[in-house]
């Protein structure tokens, strides 16, 4: 799609903006829903043509569901009446892009909920919590859904549910991700009136599944107590012992407002380890942040010159998209405490971005080369120290990921547990607000020339068929198979 000249762009912006003020409330008192959200619509297009990297970089995985998805949103604003109609035109449009980096928050909230979690297994969709003590009758743990609302269940949960979540149907993890969310109401209207279930001892019967307020009868609490038995995540920061020539090392983000003390004491257990052996990075639900304290420890287990020669595998250039919105944002990662240690290279980078501004470039390369012969980066045997092998799960995403290509760079690392949602080249968020208040977009400004494909998924060496939320199992199973290798080339 051909950009706006800037001229036009902010004139529209400017339109889009004086409309929402006068459009909350209809002549009869009521709210104009198709107004708010073709207003909200149109500037989200918008600002991510303006604003997101994949944009300015050329990318199909962005340019093309934006064309596709204003396109249709506008065809259906107009049957816009309710909130409800409203929040499911705005997440249509952004899940289009099928990439966490690319958001909105509409402050969606657990609403209702039927007192059901579905999982899929073997095939099916079997309920893995049924909610004691519930007011209507449900079915066991271990029933499986055949059908809701006269549907199969993977109908249902592809026609119904799919359009609403940004992960494409072909990662291994997403029929899982859709049926945890299937029995929860979030103002979307996916959720299924009745379902018939194949019980334990083989009959069929059907269960009514009338949503029950939350908060109301249940708080908020128990959903999200009920919710976390299903989410992996890493043990906390720190080191801890597996066994016999084994380290686990716990990294369940990498966010330096909340981590910074525990990454830096960690790092001087690392730096006295012994030089051989297994260590084990532990990164299930690691969403990212700041990829730099991963690094950072593999500089205090190897070295800082192999640690920085791995710092940019995978990759040969970062760009960022050169506007005054970087630079913005820029100031406020230099004066952020947590991210302290990088402050040298966010100045850098301002510096970069500040000189393509001038130069009329929409994109500045901040790190790397634009050598496009270079893309695949040679692996980097390590100086010495423990071999590496790394646990992951659908929740490794970003950060992680990033980090995960530096560990392979060591060539002889080991990857392990389940394949993650699709690698995104996007970071460095945006946060701007919609015209209408109701809720504010994500935008990527930063784009990371890779050998890794767009949305490929990073798939272990050894997967993990049971609960990755099961610790213990967990950590049981990988000893074992480290066992099994040599823990030197």
């Amino acid at each position: 799609m051909t950009p706006l000249p800037t001229l036009a762009r902010t004139a529209l912006l400017a339109i889009l903006t004086a409309a929402a003020a006068g459009v909350a409330c209809a002549a009869d008192g009521a709210t104009d829903w198709a107004t708010i959200a073709r207003t909200d619509l149109q500037f989200a297009a918008e600002t991510i043509r303006g604003k997101h990297a994949g944009v300015a970089a050329g990318e199909p995985s962005v340019t093309t569901p934006l064309a596709a998805g204003l396109r249709l949103g506008l065809a259906e604003a107009d049957a816009v009446r309710s909130e409800q109609d409203y929040l499911r035109l705005m997440m249509r449009f952004i899940s289009g892009f099928g990439d966490p980096h690319t958001g909105i928050d509409l402050h969606l909230r657990t609403r209702g909920w039927t007192g059901l979690v579905l999982d899929q297994a073997a095939g099916g969709y079997r309920v893995a919590w049924s909610e004691p003590g519930w007011p209507n009758a449900l079915p066991p743990v271990g029933a499986v859904a055949q059908q809701c609302d006269g549907v199969w269940t993977g109908t249902w949960l592809q026609t119904q549910l799919a359009p609403f979540m940004n992960r494409s149907a072909e990662y291994a993890s997403t029929a899982s991700a859709m049926a945890r969310a299937l029995m929860f109401d979030t103002g979307l209207g996916y959720t299924p009136r009745q379902c018939v279930f194949t019980l334990p001892d083989g009959s069929r019967k059907r269960f009514d599944l009338p949503l029950r307020a939350v908060p109301g009868q249940l708080g908020d609490a128990r959903v999200e107590e009920v919710r976390a038995h299903f989410r992996a995540g890493a043990r906390p920061v720190g080191l801890t012992r597996l066994g016999a020539g084994k380290s686990w090392v716990g990294m369940p983000d990498f966010n330096g407002a909340r981590s910074a003390a525990a990454y830096e004491a960690l790092y001087a257990q690392l730096a006295r380890l012994p030089r051989s052996g297994w260590i084990v990075f532990d990164l299930r639900g690691n969403g990212g942040g700041d990829s730099s304290w991963g690094n950072r420890a593999l500089q205090a287990l190897y070295g800082v010159a192999w640690g920085t020669r791995v710092a940019e595998a995978g990759g040969t250039g970062k760009y960022l998209v050169a506007n005054a919105a970087t630079v913005a944002q820029l100031k406020l990662y230099i004066a952020a405490p947590e991210h302290a240690h990088s402050k040298a290279e966010f100045e850098s980078d301002l510096v970069k971005v500040e000189a393509a501004i001038a130069a009329g470039d929409t994109l500045a390369l901040v790190g790397g080369q634009a050598d496009a012969a270079a893309l695949v980066t040679p692996a980097s045997p390590r100086p010495h120290g423990p071999r590496i092998a790394a646990l992951i799960d659908r929740g490794c995403f970003s950060s992680c990921m990033n980090f995960l290509q530096q560990i392979q760079a060591s060539g002889d690392s080991v990857v392990l547990g389940e394949a993650t949602i699709g690698y995104s080249p996007f970071g460095e968020i945006t946060r701007i607000d919609l015209p209408s208040g109701r809720g504010s977009l994500r935008i990527p400004t930063a784009w990371f020339k890779t050998a890794q494909a767009t949305r490929e998924p990073f798939v272990p060496d050894f997967p993990y068929t049971g609960d990755m939320a099961d610790d213990a199992g967990v950590m049981k199973w990988v000893s074992g198979k480290l066992d099994a290798l040599k823990p030197r080339p």
